[in-house]
């Protein structure tokens, strides 16, 4: 099999011998005298596209072969192929444009790249020196774009072992034989079996993203060609809509969302703080209405409004006094419940516990102090019945 994506990446049609079909349950894999499809490896995905008509699901290599996958084989033997070009040029552009960003990432701060991937919305590269600042990255960013418009050619061409030794490689090649060199004319040599564009300058700009420090290194997340066109109109949209929303200058955007989230945090303390009142004065109300039992008070109560966590709050409270068992209840979204004592109560509420979680079918579970579930909304009532009647015989 002729695997001509290496010697020519913009062709995108071509005809091609069908030399053998294995079909499987769902797709069948079909294998090509010659062909430009690109097969996923090193980080680029598979090209796209169709063969007569049918479309190319994936593509792979299998010892060493090409492989595509489609869902029905082809009918005839001599068929067309059509490679989905936007795809394909942009995958030229990301990987060129790794190529290009990992070079200057190895000229200027000497940071080699251990990985590499493309994915559908950005791709990556994780560097083995992780102690670049923003500067640092910025300053990568302004000279690989200055290389962009100087517009170096970039050619490949295979080389024998003995020739590898003349070459400045930027990495080793993976491989022993059939050894592929990608070169930006002069500047860098990379083996790579990937398909590239002709000149830097297709790959149109370079803009790193964003990063982050991994154990594996400093992880770089960046977008080249179309996909930073793409990325830069998002971009400016969001900016645009703040501006509008904030009635603010570019400048000013910034500045007014810190206010507005300073702002934020003030009204949510200030919102804690009410809530805070209002479960006091609820708890206090809750203890002045309940049941006395000699060696303990129980409160019992069922709210339509409260969520677990307000429910256990409201406990909390209840049960900083001497001298209680708090039973509350809440059919909010789902049933649940929250049983708890005060210090002072001699009750193992865990021992009973799973015999009210039985009542709302639920779940949950806790200690000898406290404990709450979740179940059906409508049997809350019943649990707490069933947890009065428990608590007052023992």
């Amino acid at each position: 099999m002729d695997k001509l994506y290496y010697y020519d990446s913009y062709k995108s049609s071509f005809t091609a011998k069908v030399i053998d079909i294995n079909v499987t349950d769902e797709y069948c894999e079909v294998m090509l005298d010659k062909t430009y499809f690109y097969p996923e490896s090193g980080g680029q995905p598979a090209d796209s596209g169709f063969i007569d008509g049918i479309k190319v699901e994936n593509v792979f290599l299998k010892d060493d072969k090409v492989i595509h996958v489609l869902k029905t084989p082809p009918k005839n033997d001599l068929v067309s192929c059509e490679i989905d070009w936007k795809k394909r040029f942009d995958n030229m552009q990301q990987h060129s444009g790794q190529h290009l960003l990992s070079a200057v990432f190895y000229k200027l701060f000497n940071a080699e790249t251990d990985s590499f991937s493309i994915g559908d919305d950005s791709s990556h590269i994780t560097l083995t020196n992780s102690d670049l600042s923003e500067d640092n990255l910025k300053e990568v960013e302004i000279e690989t774009n200055r290389l962009i418009y100087l517009n170096l050619p970039v050619v490949s061409y295979f080389v024998k072992n003995d020739d590898l030794g003349k070459l400045p490689l930027r990495k080793k090649p993976k491989v022993d034989e059939n050894i592929r060199i990608v070169e930006i004319k002069d500047f860098d040599y990379s083996p790579c079996g990937g398909t590239h564009v002709k000149n830097l300058g297709e790959i149109g700009i370079v803009k790193i993203k964003k990063f982050e420090r991994t154990k594996k290194g400093l992880r770089i997340e960046f977008v080249c060609g179309f996909r930073a066109i793409d990325d830069y109109f998002k971009k400016n949209n969001y900016i645009n809509r703040l501006i509008a929303l904030l009635s603010a200058k570019e400048e000013e955007v910034l500045e007014k969302i810190d206010k507005i989230l300073d702002e934020n945090k003030e009204l949510k303390r200030e919102l804690n703080r009410m809530r805070d009142n209002i479960l006091q004065y609820e708890a206090e109300k809750l203890i002045a209405e309940s049941i006395n039992l000699k060696k303990f008070k129980m409160v019992a109560k069922t709210f339509d409004d409260k969520d677990m966590k307000e429910l256990r709050a409201l406990s909390q409270i209840i049960t900083k006094e001497k001298g209680i068992i708090c039973i509350l209840g809440s059919v909010a979204n789902c049933g649940n419940i929250v049983i708890s004592r005060s210090d002072d109560v001699d009750i193992d509420i865990n021992s009973f516990f799973k015999e009210v979680l039985d009542v709302i079918e639920g779940n949950g579970g806790g200690n000898q102090k406290t404990c709450q579930g979740s179940g059906k909304a409508e049997k809350v009532g019943l649990a707490i019945d069933k947890a009065i009647n428990l608590i007052s015989k023992s």
